[in-house]
């Protein structure tokens, strides 16, 4: 019985997360340093993160190339920690050295990401 329930725990936690689309799910300890990238930093029930995700789907159809990767902090909390995450939802943007060079907290909407992908020489437009 408790693992029926657990199943669909599992399973209803499942359907309640974000469609990021090809947007990869990482752990914050696993971000590449090879290049400028944003990480999108969220969780499971988060209203704005949940409202951020078409966007970011958006962006990644439309710019394939473009580094976005998504944290979820139910699956990685100590990472979170170790980043002082202290709110949701942050982007966290790095340049191609892997440092962090800013970060943005709160609901970012679509233009004002392509902006921010586009001062921090992330977006790849070609």
């Amino acid at each position: 019985m408790k693992r029926v329930i657990i199943s669909i725990i599992v399973m209803i936690i499942t359907l309640l997360a974000h469609d990021f689309g090809d947007v990869p799910e990482i752990k914050l300890s696993q971000i590449p340093k090879d290049r400028p990238l944003m990480v999108m930093v969220g969780k499971t029930k988060c209203i704005w993160c949940d409202s951020m995700a078409p966007n970011i789907k958006e962006i990644k159809e439309n710019y394939p190339k473009t580094a976005i990767y998504y944290v979820n902090v139910d699956k990685d909390f100590l990472g979170a920690i170790n980043h002082n995450i202290e709110e949701l939802p942050v982007q966290l943007f790095y340049n191609k050295n892997g440092k962090e060079i800013d970060r943005h907290i709160g609901y970012l909407g679509r233009d004002d990401m392509i902006e921010a992908l586009r001062k921090y020489e992330i977006l790849v437009e070609k």
